[in-house]
């Protein structure tokens, strides 16, 4: 009965809602797009992620505690601070820096308050703050660079399906099944959006092509992914090196931009891309497994 419950409500329903959502934000989009404007677009797409990640949030855990007592807790508030940020942008580039500025500040705080509370002294705790901070920042950027560098039709959504499922794998052979299950939250939700963006893309030209992701999106992927790594690791036993390799995965798009993968053509640079993403996620994913004992004892590397 547990096992049901997980499936329904923890991927089956936000693949649904999430996946419907997004439908809905695509055709809006394209009449939103030539006004011109595209906040319908971005915002809703946002939205659909992050309406997504509640209601599956809500079936595993139910209503989240106001405030927050653990980590996981504050993935449902992360999932609503980035689908609100969406729909700000667009404002003038000043505003729309310092908003992530401020967020990446606060958001180690929120996490890692235990942290900071019971584990750091305070000079460790700056210093895991603003490297922190930093990192966040600059993992933000690289998650809306994504959006632009990664092939149109479809391959944006199948390489965040990609790093959500090597990230749920990885929790779940370091003893995190709870925190794998929200990961899993993810992994529908972009199997979904996959899924659907290869439907729908399937007879547009590539004149008519565009992101899967708009930059509104950016706010809600850039802090669930953010917000599970963090937890992930400090609470649980996710190898250190695992998680740096999740992290710079995305660092690796614009390998598409090469003159000598370009030369290999549309299709072909395409799957070179999004393997060349894909491999640390793989190596990730190895070291976790070795980690774990799971094939026999650890090595202890």
């Amino acid at each position: 009965m547990l096992i049901f419950k997980q499936l329904v409500f923890g991927l089956l329903l936000p693949a649904i809602v999430g996946g419907g959502l997004f439908v809905f934000a695509s055709k809006n989009g394209r009449n939103q797009v030539e006004k011109a404007t595209g906040l319908s677009f971005g915002w809703l797409v946002g939205v659909a992620l992050g309406i997504g990640y509640i209601v599956g949030y809500i079936g595993l855990e139910g209503i989240p505690p106001f405030p927050p007592r653990e980590g996981v807790h504050w993935l449902c508030y992360l999932a609503l601070i980035g689908l609100i940020l969406g729909a700000f942008w667009h404002f003038r580039r000043w505003i729309d820096v310092i908003a992530k500025l401020v967020v990446s500040i606060i958001l180690p705080r929120l996490l890692l308050g235990s942290m900071f509370k019971y584990s750091w002294g305070q000079f460790e705790g700056i210093i895991w703050w603003v490297c922190l901070a930093v990192v966040i920042f600059i993992f933000w950027s690289t998650v809306r660079m994504s959006f632009i560098l990664l092939p149109w039709n479809g391959w944006g959504a199948f390489v965040y399906f990609g790093l959500s499922g090597g990230t749920a794998l990885i929790l779940a052979v370091s003893g995190s099944l709870r925190l794998a299950q929200h990961a899993g939250i993810l992994v529908a939700l972009f199997a979904a959006i996959w899924l659907i963006t290869l439907v729908s893309r399937r007879k547009l030209r590539p004149e008519d092509k565009a992101p899967v992701f708009p930059i509104g999106a950016s706010a809600v992927i850039a802090l669930m992914l953010a917000g599970i790594w963090m937890n992930g690791y400090f609470y649980e036993e996710v190898p250190a090196s695992s998680a740096i390799l999740l992290l710079i995965s995305l660092f690796l798009t614009p390998v598409g931009q090469i003159a000598a993968v370009q030369r290999l053509g549309a299709r072909r640079s395409a799957f070179v891309q999004v393997a060349v993403i894909a491999l640390p996620v793989v190596v990730a994913i190895g070291i976790a497994i070795a980690f774990s004992g799971l094939f026999g004892e650890n090595s202890g590397y």
